[in-house]
């Protein structure tokens, strides 16, 4: 989900250039998904090329091709085998960066895609980087960098003209290279421009809410942690713990349900203490005093009904927008006054939140999966063949 600034940024830049403003959010959408950095929040959302290291090596420094090859970094043809095999999370980008850039700092950062438009680093010279080195050190400064980079590439590779006709075969081509259709890029960018074109008028009627900024996420996340809400690692980035917490404190404090950020909460977040009263025996509960005890949850789970959502929520599906997020609910099930105050939203975000129900199942998701993550995992790992834990 885009941030409003990063939305604002796009629409400012579209503007100014005179282009529809959903189809170049389609194009970020479709590169990155709105994320601008890496979980280290200094990184540029980032993509290693292996035959591009091998090329690039090739042209500027041929003595280290033997130390890439070597060490699994450098392979002569793009292979979807090989190619991102170690490059599904975050973590695993920055350790494959890090390892290119010990064998030359340089070529690797030419052997990457950067930030939101994932430009090439080899394209350095061309949108007026002294280097590709220098280019990321310019993307780690902002979105707006980063947005910047975009247009020139756009602009230098004589694309805006198919951005603006909406000719996205031909944009896809220009932008992701020949073998865009392997990959359905063009078709990708049509919907998420569709969209967009929706999003954007919702936007303006105020009907659309973005996800919040980094500054505001950061503000929020840190607040509710030091109120004993379990919002994971404070990151700048509004997930799904975020947006539970978020609305476990509004039902605490009785205002309406959105778990999301504004005025009324706010402002309360300033002058509030942790002043929630958890009985003994509801802190120190098992998952195995809730099943005596007749938890619906895990009684749900128990019969497999919530077995989709559960996934849903918990990422393995593809569920959450929030990177690592089994991770993160490391901890809940000790929080058992939270998670009770979570789970009775539901019910409230079921009607404040209907047009975004998925929160509801998210909130659902996180807590089950904790309240009874053992036999889900087991499920897995009896399916681990079949299932792609992204």
């Amino acid at each position: 989900m885009f941030s409003a600034e990063i939305i604002d940024a796009i629409v400012r830049a579209a503007k100014a250039n005179g282009w529809p403003a959903s189809a170049l959010l389609a194009v970020v959408e479709c590169e990155t998904s709105g994320k601008p950095f890496e979980q280290d929040g200094h990184t540029p959302s980032l993509l290693f090329e292996r035959h591009k290291f091998y090329s690039e090596l090739q042209k500027h420094q041929p003595s280290k091709l033997r130390q890439a090859i070597s060490a699994g970094l450098a392979i002569p043809k793009w292979s979807r085998k090989t190619q991102y095999k170690d490059q599904g999370t975050s973590s695993g980008r920055l350790a494959v960066i890090a390892k290119a850039r010990a064998v030359d700092e340089e070529v690797a950062n030419r052997a990457a895609s950067w930030g939101l438009g994932q430009t090439m680093g080899f394209n350095a010279e061309r949108l007026h980087y002294e280097n590709a080195t220098v280019m990321v050190e310019e993307l780690s400064k902002g979105v707006d960098e980063q947005i910047d980079a975009l247009v020139r590439e756009i602009k230098t590779s004589h694309l805006d003209k198919h951005l603006v006709a909406k000719n996205f075969t031909a944009f896809a081509k220009g932008y992701n290279g020949p073998g865009y259709a392997q990959n359905n890029y063009d078709t990708r960018m049509r919907a998420a421009d569709a969209r967009w074109e929706r999003r954007l008028e919702q936007i303006e009627k105020g009907e659309f809410e973005a996800k919040p900024g980094k500054t505001v996420t950061m503000v929020y996340q840190t607040k509710l942690k030091s109120l004993g809400f379990n919002v994971g690692k404070i990151d700048g980035d509004w997930g799904d713990l975020t947006t539970g917490a978020t609305s476990a404190f509004q039902r605490r404090e009785g205002l309406k349900i959105t778990g999301h950020p504004n005025d009324e909460t706010t402002a309360l977040l300033d002058k509030s203490e942790d002043r929630r009263e958890i009985a003994p025996e509801r802190a120190q509960a098992t998952v195995d005093d809730l099943r005596a005890a007749g938890s619906q949850t895990v009684q749900a789970a128990d019969k497999g009904s919530l077995m989709s959502k559960v996934l849903v929520g918990a990422g393995a599906l593809g569920g959450a927008t929030q990177t690592g997020v089994i991770d993160q609910v490391q901890g809940m099930v000790d929080k058992v006054g939270q998670l009770k105050g979570i789970m009775d939203s539901v019910r409230d975000l079921t009607h404040a939140l209907a047009p975004y129900w998925w929160v509801g199942v998210i909130v659902v998701g996180f807590v089950t999966w904790k309240l009874y993550g053992d036999v889900i995992k087991r499920r897995l790992e009896d399916h681990q063949n079949g299932i792609h834990l992204g």
